[in-house]
């Protein structure tokens, strides 16, 4: 049986009766991949993400209701046609090298995230005008109504410009103006990070404005699972956000640790590379029977325990601007059905061979089918394997590290790989761009090489129209395109699974944001503390 976890919360505030925050200490997280860097304009992968995004802040954030809220800034406007963006800063913050946060700098920063690894969100800017010390306006090139979407997104943090300047910087230097400052970085083994003492401006839905309880936050590299859940039920790690579906019962069994579910913006699926150079896959019909002869329960039972909510689109139902409607399309075109697919191979002209292997003018229906080294995907790949096997495809299967793998995606060496949208950005939009839209290819996330004329209209659209009724129908259309095209084999939408120790207070606080571990994952460095 498959368990379909929907939330589990923990409530509470600090009240009447409840002990108050402990102050100094350490607390150590970890994580299961050390970062290949920490530069913010160029950091993509999730282990960076959970590091920077404890050093450098965005202009806005998300509250817990999935409203905007502004974070740095205090107030801003639009023009009528949603070209002109002017915003005047909080004054007062600073960065962590003592240089003010003014509109420089963040002209710098903006500037620097349009060539850096978030370009393709911030290509609608135009030109960025520092009008005084606290003032910015933003020149669009067309209209952008939903440009907040984009700069309460904690990869696009403001960056110390003096601080940029530096030698060593992204791997020695690094200075933001979140609750946490970078101390040093300790290649192979830890990054440390300390207290901003002059933090004080976190957002209203956060208890502890500033500055942060502990003194000190080191996050520990521990690439082997086994290891890491060790380390935590023993008591040398406080906090992970890295336990396994398959190890979650033992951190739940522990007298001396707890852990905390709720859904991610995580989809996980088997992305299809849907090039028009990849024959047969640009073929819908075929990536149609791909997705029907593979059992998605049964994939989830083996590479994630059972533990994840249903998968029917690319996107997680999680995200802000989801469309359910696209679900039915969805299971309709991916339901696992075994007959149905070998109808649609038959239809398209692929015959059993001797061998079982389907054939096509001589052609052998092969997939190279490629999958992270990572036991997740590791395991999904093994476990559809045969389901691909028994509808009569050819099934070459490589397990890769990261680096060989990505290499290999980017240019199109896959017909399938196992993965996910683990770098989701939150909003249905952004991740329909990162994942199907024809400007992402050649960007991790774009894994299906995927390209539509009227996705990308659909998705150009959901931007940019300055009707907000038309955006909300287009980008329902494009969910629903989606559905159809079947770019992804869903398999599931993951868990944020947090496991901790019981000697970590703050947590009831920090859990109220359904996204807590992911987009916000920043404010642990504010609510959490050592009892």
């Amino acid at each position: 049986m498959v368990i379909l976890v929907s939330m589990i919360i923990i409530a509470g505030t600090y009240g009447l009766g409840q002990a108050q925050p402990k102050k100094g200490g350490t607390i150590i997280d970890a994580i299961g991949t050390e970062p290949t860097n920490l530069n913010p304009f160029k950091a993509t992968r999730e282990p960076e993400m959970w590091i920077v995004k404890l050093i450098f802040e965005p202009l806005f954030t998300i509250n817990p209701k999935m409203e905007i809220e502004s974070l740095l800034v205090e107030s801003w406007k639009a023009s009528g046609d949603h070209r002109t963006w002017t915003f005047v800063l909080k004054k007062g913050i600073k960065f962590h090298d003592g240089t003010p946060l003014n509109a420089e700098a963040v002209k710098f920063s903006l500037e620097k995230h349009m060539i850096g690894s978030q370009g393709r969100m911030l290509k609608v800017i135009d030109a960025i005008e520092a009008v005084d010390e606290n003032t910015v306006v933003l020149k669009l090139k067309e209209s952008f109504p939903i440009l907040l979407t984009v700069l309460c997104d904690h990869a696009v943090g403001m960056v110390s410009p003096k601080a940029f300047a530096s030698e060593g910087w992204g791997s020695k230097v690094l200075v933001g103006t979140g609750p946490l400052m970078f101390k040093r970085w300790i290649s192979g083994d830890r990054v440390i990070l300390e207290k901003n003492p002059d933090y004080k401006h976190g957002p209203s839905f956060i208890t502890n404005k500033g500055p942060a309880y502990v003194d000190e936050w080191i996050i520990r590299f521990i690439p082997e699972p086994a290891t890491l859940i060790a380390e935590l039920t023993e008591g040398n790690v406080d906090l992970t956000k890295y336990v396994t579906e398959r190890d979650v019962q033992k951190v739940k069994d522990n007298p001396k640790t707890e852990v905390f579910m709720t859904p991610s913006t995580s989809a996980i699926f088997l992305a299809i590379n849907c090039s028009s150079k990849n024959k047969p896959f640009d073929d819908v019909r075929i990536r149609r029977a791909l997705a029907h002869c593979i059992n998605a329960d049964v994939v989830l039972k083996a590479a994630m325990s059972g533990i994840g909510d249903p998968l029917y689109t690319p996107i997680s139902p999680s995200l802000m601007g989801f469309w359910k409607g696209s679900e039915t399309i969805g299971k309709t075109n991916t339901k696992y059905d075994l007959d149905l697919a070998k109808k649609l191979l038959d239809e398209a002209g692929w015959k059993v061979g001797r061998d079982g292997v389907r054939v096509k003018d001589g052609q052998p229906l092969e997939v190279v089918f490629l999958a992270f080294s990572i036991a997740r995907y590791k395991r999904m790949a093994e476990v559809a394997t045969p389901m691909l096997q028994e509808a009569g495809f050819k099934v070459d299967l490589k397990i890769l590290e990261a680096g060989d793998l990505y290499e290999r995606v980017l240019k199109g060496q896959h017909d399938l790989l196992a993965t996910g949208a683990v770098a989701s950005k939150g909003m249905a939009v952004n991740d329909l761009i990162a994942q199907l839209h024809t400007s992402s290819i050649g960007h991790i996330l774009q894994w299906c090489l995927y390209s539509n004329p009227e996705m990308d209209k659909l998705l150009d659209k959901a931007r940019y129209d300055a009707d907000p009724k038309v955006r909300e129908q287009v980008l329902k259309d494009a969910q629903g395109l989606a559905a159809k095209e079947v770019p992804v084999v869903p398999i599931a939408n993951a868990m944020q699974i947090f496991g901790y120790k019981k000697t970590i207070g703050g947590t009831e606080n920090y859990f109220k944001h359904p996204w807590a571990i992911d987009q916000v994952s920043t404010f642990r460095a504010l609510e959490l503390y050592k009892k």
